[in-house]
């Protein structure tokens, strides 16, 4: 199964001060983390949609076989920046059965995730994680679910598509820990820490 990722980098993080995604876990930014883990998941292509702080984001190294988009209306909201980097992915690869919806501040995401989420293909066209409050991404859609990502707008993300449909979730707390705030981010690496 060919399986893609798009990885949704283009908030401004207004709360931060400075460009969330470029925050650093052992040496690696989030975003290059976010990258990383799709490649050694198997993810071919794997791109990276960008929009506030993108021009920084940018000055700094790509990983290696990861593809950016920078998306100009990326202030409309996730749904949009959601459907251009679906489109995009197709674009550099229209045969894909399978792609990946992951955030960039989600850092407690592994390779070994990305392939449990694989394996419930199986049974299901989408496959997403349940946090223990809710559900959300990282989310793995098969490839009829694509055109349906593409028409997405403003603010209502991949989760305006999975209520269309039947989803199979699989249980992994770490999903929730996402890196919303300053204060997610200090819980984050205190966490880390023990």
């Amino acid at each position: 199964m060919t399986t893609g990722a798009v990885i949704l980098a283009a908030g401004k993080a207004s709360r931060f001060g400075s460009p969330k995604q470029l925050l650093e876990i052992e040496g690696e930014t989030l975003i290059d983390r976010a990258c990383q883990t799709a490649l050694e998941a198997g993810c071919d292509p794997v791109l990276r949609v960008l929009g506030g702080h993108a021009e920084v984001i940018q000055s700094l190294p790509c990983p290696a076989g990861v593809s950016t988009l920078v998306h100009d209306g990326w202030q409309q909201g996730m749904g949009s920046s959601l459907a251009a980097g679906v489109a995009r992915l197709l674009e550099l690869a229209p045969d894909l059965d399978a792609l990946f919806v992951l955030l960039v501040d989600q850092p407690m995401i592994t390779p070994a995730l990305l392939e449990t989420l694989r394996g419930g293909l199986a049974t299901r066209s989408i496959v997403w994680c349940d946090h223990g409050e809710a559900k959300g991404p990282p989310a793995l859609f098969g490839r009829r679910h694509f055109e349906e990502l593409m028409h997405l707008q403003g603010d209502r993300g991949a989760k305006a598509v999975i209520a269309n449909h039947q989803a199979t979730s699989i249980s992994f707390p770490g999903a929730a820990w996402d890196i919303d705030s300053p204060e997610a981010w200090e819980r984050f690496q205190t966490r880390a820490k023990e």
